[in-house]
């Protein structure tokens, strides 16, 4: 039965070349060789270009293993060496970081080193026990075994064993050194405790000349980080300027649009003020006749009543008035027929607006909705709108599909802490994870896509297949900036966090935690989504925790029926200002009555080098049910910005989806690590 302490031990290697690290010895407490034949050995180094495999093979002895490192990039890389007994538990043998420089002060001496990271305690006397087993002196141990051998072997020939012995002591004695001299490494330099042999002053010279190199590789990193956290304002102003041109020639459109439709409105108008007016001057005509022949009638009569000494005289005047005024009154009369008449003859606007004209010519008063005169198609043509619509739609659903692009779930780079089992359901495509009863497990898995960008990308979105069935934790980084992914802690500890002590970049995180508890209050369940992020060096990272609430009213458990992750945004984001321009939506099945629920609104991520958007996703799951837990994974799809620099996409999933989000927080970025 193993039984590890997972130690820490930090190592070092010259960039571009794999290492090796000599011997690793296993031995009980009575100082006996512990045989390890029936144990199987792990190790990976986890790097920006993904995980690679550390090859550990059994020597010929069996208590005995040898390590080799892969090539590896300039940088400080987090490795892990596990190990798994017939029983299938399995132990973290160490773990530490391996620093990878440009190269090393040449050894000034004929000591061979595999790789001086570590020592081995050898006893110099035969009271001492072994604890340590690491060797950095190949030569060393091996010629003290041989000469232990040949002491117990050769007891005919004192000389030739007496001689054995003094060569094995003083190879202890340098291997003993060797590993006091380990024990004050720190980082990826050997400083030597005790300056005993002149191998270990040039260590030490390779040491500083180590941390030259890598102190002049950080003050680049960080000139070349400053230059990048000005250029994007450049950039950034320059795409608002650009915007503003397109808004200022899209009002100067709707403008005239807009005087267009004035104009036909001002001419129906016009025209039926005319018609109004018209009918208002012969009604007067008409009502001006009939008082004017009043008041021609009026004054005779008056006249005759009152002078009857002169009726005589005005009979005649009298008969002339009357015939006068019946004369006047058939002309009113027909001038208010003729103009009925002509009234008649005047087309007439209906109450839809439309006027026919002689001849059989319509004008409608309607306009197009396009701001243009409808054309009479040929006789069969589609008129109809919804068809047209129909049209539209296409078109643009073709559009959207175009400006997406595939993102293959890499299913041989999937890796499963603890005793999960990982299978490839289709390469490529789809896996499922298997994480036993009363276990933990941190599973990383990557994308494969065509990178299709330069120093600017269009990235604009990403959606994946992802569920599991019961209580986990999801998390991805977006956009630029390193990250550091940290396996096997606590469900409530972030599992990603911004890389290089948290140095300011631009990309963000989001952690998506699941606890599959059912509310049975408000029948439903709670999502905690928390996302870090950082505006200004100044300013520190901050962390953005938003609770939603998924209704379930039936038996829909959270996450079993999620069927897809999405991650959108409408615009590009302001590097140095939080705009929500991104969000992120939980597609599900069941019977909910909806599918598709938004939960957090994100900042979102710059244009300027953001790469492929989402490269990698981890997710952490406790398994505290009575039987096994899966997490079934599967492609993604990447999408881009349309021309203007716009997501429809997002605005689609805006106007169709449910916002679930109850409580946002912002607050200081504090770390919870807290191991398993």
């Amino acid at each position: 039965m193993l039984n590890f302490l997972g130690m820490t031990r930090h190592l070092s290697t010259t960039a571009g070349y794999a290492k090796r690290i000599g011997w690793l010895l296993f031995e009980d407490v009575t100082q006996s060789p512990f045989p390890v034949t029936g144990v199987s050995f792990t190790g990976v180094v986890m790097t920006e270009q993904g995980d690679l495999p550390v090859v550990i093979e059994h020597s010929e002895q069996e208590h005995c293993l040898e390590l080799t490192f892969p090539a590896l990039p300039v940088g400080r890389w987090p490795y892990a060496i596990h190990a798994q007994d017939e029983s299938g538990e399995d132990l973290r043998l160490f773990s530490g970081y391996i620093g990878a420089v440009d190269s090393v002060a040449p050894v000034e001496s004929s000591t061979v080193y595999d790789i001086p990271a570590m020592g081995i305690t050898i006893p110099v006397e035969a009271s001492k026990t072994i604890k340590a087993q690491w060797l950095s002196n190949t030569a060393s141990i091996i010629a003290a075994q041989q000469a232990q051998q040949n002491a117990n072997t050769s007891s005919t020939n004192a000389e030739t064993a007496s001689q054995a012995a003094k060569t094995a002591t003083d190879a202890a004695a340098t291997a003993a050194g060797r590993a006091e001299e380990a024990e004050g490494y720190a980082g990826s330099a050997l400083a030597s405790k005790n300056a005993a042999a002149d191998s270990a002053t040039a260590a030490g010279a390779s040491a500083t000349n180590a941390a030259r190199d890598a102190k002049s590789a950080n003050d680049a990193k960080t000139d070349v980080e400053s230059l990048a956290a000005t250029w994007p304002e450049t950039v950034s102003d320059g795409e608002k300027k650009i915007v503003e041109a397109r808004n200022e020639a899209v009002t100067a459109i709707q403008d005239k649009q807009a005087a267009a439709v004035l104009a036909v409105g001002r001419a129906s108008q016009t025209a039926q003020q005319n018609i109004a007016s018209a009918q208002a001057d012969a009604v007067a005509a008409v009502q001006e006749a009939e008082e004017e022949a009043q008041g021609t009638i009026t004054p005779l009569v008056q006249r005759a009543e009152t002078a009857k000494e002169a009726i005589d005289q005005a009979e005649g005047r009298i008969n002339t008035a009357a015939t006068n005024a019946a004369t006047s009154a058939t002309e009113s009369a027909n001038s208010a027929t003729a103009a009925q008449q002509a009234l008649e003859a005047i087309p007439q606007v209906d109450d839809a607006g439309n006027m026919t004209l002689a001849g059989g010519l319509t004008a409608a008063g309607a306009i197009n909705a396009n701001g243009g005169i409808n054309i009479p198609l040929a006789v069969g043509a589609a008129t109809d709108t919804s068809a047209v619509n129909r049209l539209y739609a296409a078109g643009m659903a073709g559009v959207t599909g175009i400006l997406t692009s595939n993102a293959f779930l890499n299913t041989d780079a999937i890796t499963a802490s603890g005793s999960s089992t990982v299978t490839k359901t289709v390469p490529y495509h789809l896996a499922g994870i298997k994480v036993p009863k009363g276990t933990h497990s941190t599973i990383q898995a990557r994308f494969e896509v065509s990178n299709p960008q330069w120093n600017y990308s269009s990235f604009a979105g990403f959606s994946f297949l992802w569920r599991a069935t019961n209580a986990a934790k999801l998390s991805f980084g977006i956009g630029r900036g390193g990250k550091t992914i940290r396996p096997d802690l606590s469900i409530d500890s972030y599992s990603i966090i911004p890389a290089n002590g948290l140095a300011y970049n631009h990309g963000e995180i989001l952690d998506i935690t699941f606890d599959n508890v059912r509310d049975t209050q408000r029948n439903g369940y709670i999502i905690k989504v928390r996302e870090i992020y950082v505006l200004t060096a100044a300013a520190g990272w901050q962390v953005k925790t938003t609770t939603s609430f998924i209704p379930a009213s039936q038996n829909e458990p959270v996450p079993w029926t999620i069927a897809k992750v999405i991650y959108q945004q409408k615009s590009a984001a302001n590097i140095a200002k939080y705009e929500d321009t991104g969000a992120l939506w939980l597609m599900l099945t069941g019977g909910q009555g909806y599918n598709l629920y938004q939960i957090a609104t994100c900042r979102g991520v710059s244009n300027f080098e953001t790469g492929v958007g989402v490269s990698q996703w981890v997710a952490d799951v406790v398994n505290n049910t009575a039987g096994d837990v899966s997490v079934y994974a599967g492609t993604g799809e990447y999408t881009y910005y349309h021309p203007g620099n716009v997501n429809p996409v997002f605005y689609g999933l805006d106007a169709i989806s449910r916002n679930c989000i109850e409580t946002e927080e912002t607050a200081d970025f504090v770390d919870i690590n807290i191991p398993l």
